[in-house]
């Protein structure tokens, strides 16, 4: 028999994923770098691929479902409407919110609230699903998971002043939301996903956007049962969430979170959240974003590839790499080659 047939059969993306999520040893860490569609268009022309295939020119280990929606846009084409009724803004890269369906009425009743049962919801989830036999770590997006939907349809700052001037409506709004996504995360757990992910932004750039006793009263029990579902079955949890989250990374351990994105280092001190969190807590993402993949040299992304190794996984394990937002067209593709370079092989 050759020394080559008797090496390990290498990890499939989906086990690499599992045991990184776990702290379990790799084989290599698994990489996930996602992107905006007109960055998206950049690299594929860049790498000579389709857009089809630029996750694996990539190396991603993770695939997302979203629910089936058709594209609805408002009558010029400048905002185009979520499976919710909130409107975000075509003409930027991200996320520019633009309609609050909630702006100007508190009747929840008369709302026109999705419906998630509907069986055409997971019907292209379905598909990809099958398509990817097994291949990738695959979970359900959650994005705008509680108080980000709330959000988006009451309006941001409308949403902050109801909070405090009236909790009892903002409590019954995120109720409303919470048992809409309870239905929905039940429907994907049985369609076979891997893990839950949930995206909810709590901080800012440095503090929470409200504070920690309005969080835990209003959002950590409804948080808690949506992470229940795929926890009770023992799916891991990843949740992103955005910006200065000290004050809540106890309860988000509490709550049995498997897996912190996106680790902004601008915000969050890696070393210091391996030694506070190691223990409790894996993580994705960790290249920045806001900093050096937009304004840095490709040495200096190197570099910052290395730091967040040597800080996010000293031990090789409990960390899915990769930038720490979707990539915007302001990053030089130089960079993201550096990057792609310094990922582990």
């Amino acid at each position: 028999m050759s020394a080559s047939s008797d090496a390990p059969r290498p990890l499939s993306r989906k086990e690499r994923v599992l045991r990184a999520l776990r702290r379990e040893p790799v084989d290599r860490l698994p990489v996930q770098t996602n992107f905006t569609p007109p960055m998206g268009q950049r690299l594929a022309t860049h790498f000579g691929v389709s857009l089809a295939h630029l996750p694996a020119r990539l190396d991603n280990h993770l695939l997302r479902l979203d629910v089936r929606h058709p594209r609805q846009l408002s009558p010029d084409g400048r905002v185009v409407y979520d499976w919710w009724g909130a409107g975000w803004g075509t003409e930027t890269e991200g996320y520019w919110h633009a309609f609050a369906p909630l702006a100007q009425t508190q009747d929840l009743a008369a709302f026109a609230w999705p419906d998630p049962h509907d069986p055409r919801l997971l019907e292209d989830a379905e598909r990809v699903l099958a398509a990817d036999a097994g291949e990738h770590f695959v979970v359900p997006n959650f994005g705008f998971a509680l108080f980000e939907r709330a959000w988006s349809l009451r309006g941001f700052d409308q949403f902050l002043m109801d909070l405090v001037t009236e909790p009892a409506w903002a409590e019954a709004l995120l109720e409303r939301i919470t048992e809409i996504q309870l239905v929905l995360a039940h429907r994907f757990l049985a369609l076979g996903v891997d893990g839950g992910y949930f995206g909810d932004d709590y901080g800012a750039q440095k503090g929470l956007l409200f504070s920690p006793v309005l969080w835990r009263r209003l959002i950590r029990p409804r948080l808690a049962r949506l992470f229940a579902v795929f926890r009770d079955a023992d799916r891991p949890v990843l949740l992103h969430s955005d910006g200065d989250l000290w004050p809540i990374l106890p309860d988000l351990v509490d709550l049995g979170l498997t897996t912190l994105n996106p680790v902004q280092p601008e915000v969050l001190d890696h070393a210091r959240l391996q030694r506070e969190f190691g223990r409790h807590l894996s993580f994705y993402g960790g290249v920045s974003t806001q900093e050096v993949l937009p304004r840095g040299t490709p040495a200096e992304v190197r570099n910052a590839v290395r730091t967040c190794l040597d800080r996010l996984a000293p031990d090789g394990t409990g960390l899915l790499l990769g930038p720490s937002h979707r990539m915007q067209s302001d990053i030089p593709v130089a960079n993201v080659e550096a990057m792609l370079d310094a990922f582990p092989r």
